[in-house]
């Protein structure tokens, strides 16, 4: 299985970002959407506004896969995120 790792703030998500995401669905088995909540940044969201904006964005209006993406936050490096979810 093929699983890919997409980090980013995504404050917010853009049509940009979606068209990578959709892009990658041909590409990858799994996406892992991964948005960062680092305290040394100001964001115009909060994590848990992103991530639900995220979610509606993705599986309510453009009505993609939930077995294929996965919409998670993290806190760490991208390289631990990617040897959890061996990406």
């Amino acid at each position: 299985m093929k699983i890919a790792v997409y980090p980013g703030t995504f404050d917010p998500i853009t049509y940009g970002h979606i068209d990578v995401i959709k892009k990658s669905l041909k590409i990858f088995d799994k996406i892992i959407i991964a948005t960062t909540d680092n305290t040394d940044k100001n964001y115009f969201f909060s994590i848990q506004e992103r991530l639900d904006i995220i979610n509606n964005s993705l599986f309510n209006d453009l009505k993609l896969s939930k077995k294929k993406i996965k919409v998670i936050s993290f806190d760490n490096l991208t390289i631990e995120l990617c040897k959890k979810f061996k990406a």
